[in-house]
């Protein structure tokens, strides 16, 4: 077995009730936004602006199922092994197999390659391929500036945490893993991942005391006004304690002057969360503590 597949089948994404081995890091990561945010993000041509920029968008609840029952009949085809036909593997829905079976691709100059050519656009059906890779009034284009621009970096980089560590954990034959095994590591590789957005990132930002408690914040930039607070679930059974953690911190952290936005990154490197996403949702929004409010954001990686 190639040793490169060998790998994807060790660094599964859990996504929509599935276990993902073999797809692209491109789908894993359009499954992974969706179940979290009802949405996926591209780079789409702009007329107005002549030049690419980054878009978000919108699917309605059934689009969301749909995208991840076509993602798992491709997941289907690459571990039977790319057969010459979809139908051939095991387990693909009929009307599925069926279309990506009758699907021609065009290359840039307009060559058109006969049925079937089996990329993962041939999965998508026509409906899908559309809304994902064309224009439609769903389409948002992220066109932030200043403070919220950084925000918008500041979170993407955070949400591709995931493949990083698997990357970094399961490097190629030959080389040693750089092994991420603790919220220490966690915290050194978002500050070297975080630096070329936010010149002014520390790390072991001191927090004021209060009620005699002395805490400090893994990252901070007081010119984002944000402290980021990373999290480590290394033994099953301890997420209700991170949870417990996490209200404390916030009402502890608020003191400091750079607490605008406060994000807690929660690395559950056992899947002790039962339902991620729900705990993201409800571990984020707008507090106010003291007369000061802030916003919270938590977004849960799973390596």
């Amino acid at each position: 077995m190639n040793s490169r597949l060998f790998k994807l089948m060790r660094l599964p994404t859990h996504a929509f009730g599935k276990e993902f081995t073999h797809i692209p890091e491109d789908v894993r990561q359009d499954l992974e936004t969706l179940e979290r945010e009802g949405a996926i993000y591209a780079d789409h041509w702009i007329d107005e602006v002549g030049d690419f920029r980054h878009v978000r968008i919108e699917f309605t609840p059934d689009e969301r199922v749909e995208f991840a029952r076509r993602s798992w009949a491709y997941e289907l085809f690459l571990r039977a092994g790319k057969p010459a036909r979809a139908r051939e593997a095991p387990g693909i829905d009929e009307d599925v197999a069926k279309e990506a079976d009758e699907y021609s691709g065009v290359l840039k100059d307009g060559t058109q390659i006969p049925p079937p050519y089996h990329c993962f656009a041939a999965f998508m059906g026509k409906h899908l391929e559309a809304l994902s890779c064309g224009h439609s009034d769903r389409e948002t284009v992220i066109n932030l500036s200043g403070r919220e621009s950084l925000l918008f970096e500041i979170r993407r980089a955070v949400e591709t945490l995931t493949p990083t560590i698997r990357s970094f954990n399961n490097r190629e034959q030959g080389l040693d893993p750089w092994k991420i095994a603790c919220e220490d590591d966690v915290r050194d590789l978002l500050f070297v991942m975080l630096r070329p957005h936010i010149f002014d990132i520390t790390k072991e930002e001191a927090v004021p005391s209060r009620a005699g408690s002395h805490k400090f914040a893994d990252l901070c930039s007081r010119a984002v006004e944000m402290l980021i607070e990373v999290k480590w679930i290394g033994k099953r059974g301890r997420w209700k304690k991170v949870v417990d953690q996490i209200h404390v911190d916030t009402q502890t952290y608020v003191a400091h002057p750079a607490c605008t936005d406060l994000m807690f990154v929660i690395v559950d490197a056992v899947r002790d969360i039962p339902d991620p996403r729900k705990l993201e949702a409800d571990l984020t929004g707008t507090q106010t503590i003291e007369g000061k409010e802030i916003r919270i954001r938590t977004i849960v990686c799973e390596p």
